[in-house]
């Protein structure tokens, strides 16, 4: 899908006037979770004649894990040189800048005053450091003061000075939507940038505007921004935008009726359309976005429905409850927009409110009366650590360090722990440059799969074989063609493959039978409908037993990260398992 997407824009949205293609973020990571190669679909993804942008997980992957500088130096390393690979074949990266361009949003706005310290600032250096060209990225809420803003571009100015750069353009990301995002909200924030820039005596930047849409308002605020840029003749502004009636980002031919498009161009967009929205058809079965849990003003960041129903289910909650969940949370806790980890932080205090029996009914005012008379919350260590520093642009409420004084063991314990985090040297050194990307980018799932690799489990041959991967079960028609990728390298070497037809062994089994290079190949396996006649096994993830002594049951679902222990072990009262 991301390889025939980048060729439709590549044509299509080139004539329509497209200056640039969006690629990753979440589906690097959900391909991940599914058999695909993050590295892959990066790499099919790059276009050829206009800048490719992306989501980079910098400071946090994964959910909550924290890198340290040592490894996100090393992932940028990497991941410039797989894009410098992509476009200078036999050279590399060779010291010069690689055109990649990932936004880089996940470190948040956050900047302490008192130390200089600021996440985003930090990665954003370490990128340019491995020639990679980020956009820095300001994720706008209202109650951010635009004096902090303001501030924030002037460093971004800095850090490209200081690697000897000029800095050309910026991106405000809204995760959500929200009451706030309004035109004069946003043209506001595009000038306070663009004053900084002319204080400095710099050229107009590039400003580019990505935000969800779940109202049908999204295109229509894009306008009239364009409109608002035009009158004041500010000529760069760049605002995205997706296929029509796309459902969760800016319809297209809404945002380009501020425009002023030749007939071609015009043409080439509804083309494109036409073109894209046939292409996410053959997705449908992965695709969420038809879920009603997302209200049309929610802060909550679009494309994290999917994993926010999967949570829910395992917690046995109604998915239309999390988004109330959440606006409690945040209410109560106002850490604000959807920004990893802190979009991890309120969707967990907003389950642990649900599932708590003695919050009722559920709203702000029971939560701040529940943790003012020594409640807890049933959170994770990782959550507690977040709300004690607090790298936010919002004041903390009282009831921030009152839950944290309320739970001072639980406090005390997340923060002596220190999970075990895969660094350089802990990498075979028969990895690729794309499976360093990809097990130091994701970790232990990471490197789980770059080892897996040359077992041949993994699904990303048919990463170009879309109408293979995604077609219903058994319903592949004899005589169809498609390619495999041959070279977990190389998006380039592919095979040739026809399928010729499906049929029956002996025993029962599946086969398939294939054409490459003029050889029939026939493979078999067991037949999954077969396997539906016994008892069917319990969906998601496995629960404890009551009553079973060998089952250790915790508080809330998880995943296990480590063992604290080791067979034979004499366990001891009070110290940690895993």
């Amino acid at each position: 899908i991301s390889e025939i997407s980048r060729k439709n824009v590549e044509v299509w949205g080139e004539k329509a006037g497209c200056v640039g293609y969006e690629i990753g973020g979440a589906q690097y990571q959900a391909g991940l979770i599914r058999g695909f190669d993050p590295a892959m679909i990066m790499m099919l993804g790059l276009p050829f004649n206009m800048p490719g942008h992306s989501l980079q997980r910098s400071q946090y992957v994964n959910g909550l894990a924290e890198l340290t500088p040592e490894i996100r130096q090393e992932l940028f390393n990497s991941t410039a040189e797989i894009v410098a690979a992509r476009y200078r074949p036999d050279v590399g990266v060779g010291g010069k800048l690689v055109p990649w361009q990932p936004y880089n949003f996940h470190a948040g706005n956050f900047f302490d005053e008192a130390t200089g310290y600021s996440p985003q600032d930090q990665t954003t250096a370490e990128l340019l450091k491995a020639k990679c060209v980020p956009m820095p990225n300001w994720v706008f809420s209202a109650k951010f003061p635009l004096q902090a803003l303001e501030k924030w571009t002037g460093r971004q100015i800095d850090l490209f000075s200081q690697a000897g750069l000029t800095l050309h353009q910026v991106r405000v990301k809204n995760p959500g939507q929200g009451r706030d995002w309004t035109a004069e909200n946003v043209w506001a924030h595009v000038k306070t940038i663009v004053g900084v820039f002319k204080a400095r005596g710099l050229p107009d930047p590039i400003v580019y505007l990505h935000n969800h849409d779940f109202n049908g308002m999204g295109g229509h605020i894009g306008a009239e921004v364009l409109r608002m840029a035009h009158a004041e003749k500010f000529t760069t502004l760049v605002v995205d935008a997706a296929y029509r009636k796309n459902g969760t980002h800016n319809d297209n031919t809404v945002l380009t009726a501020a425009l002023s498009l030749a007939p071609e161009q015009r043409d080439a967009l509804i083309e494109w359309n036409y073109n894209q929205q046939a292409i996410e058809e053959i997705i449908c079965r992965f695709d969420s976005r038809t879920s009603q849990m997302t209200p049309w003003d929610s802060d909550w960041a679009g494309g994290t429905e999917g994993s926010d129903i999967r949570i829910a289910k395992e917690y046995g909650l109604d998915v239309r409850k999390i988004n109330h969940a959440k606006e409690i949370a945040n209410e109560v806790f106002p850490l604000e927009r959807a920004v990893t980890p802190f979009s991890e932080y309120k969707l967990r205090l907003g389950i642990a409110i649900m599932i708590e029996d003695g919050i009722e009914p559920k709203n702000a005012d029971t939560v701040r009366k529940w943790v003012n008379g020594g409640g807890k919350l049933k959170v994770g260590g990782d959550v507690l650590v977040g709300l004690k520093r607090w790298e936010t642009l919002v004041p903390k409420t009282p009831e921030v360090g009152k839950l944290l004084a309320n739970m001072p063991d639980e406090l005390e314990a997340a923060m002596a722990q220190k999970s075990k985090l895969i660094g350089p040297a802990d990498l075979p050194a028969s990895l690729t440059t794309q499976q360093r990307h990809t097990a130091l980018g994701y970790q232990q799932k990471g490197l789980e799969f770059a080892t897996a690799q040359a077992k041949g489990t993994d699904l990303s041959p048919l990463l170009v074989a879309p109408h293979v991967l995604h077609s219903k079960p058994r319903s592949l028609r004899p005589g169809t063609t498609f390619e495999l990728l041959m070279d977990p390298t190389d998006a380039t070497t592919r095979a040739q493959v026809q399928f010729m037809g499906f049929g029956t062994a002996p025993n029962g089994d599946i086969t398939m039978t294939f054409l490459h290079e003029g050889q029939a190949v026939t493979i078999a396996m067991p037949d999954p409908e077969a396997a539906k006649g016994g008892a069917a096994a319990a969906s998601g993830p496995r629960k404890a037993e009551p009553g079973n002594s060998n089952h250790l049951p915790t508080v809330v679902p998880g995943e296990l990260l480590s063992y604290a222990v080791a067979i034979g072990d004499r366990l001891k009262a009070g110290a940690p398992l895993c």
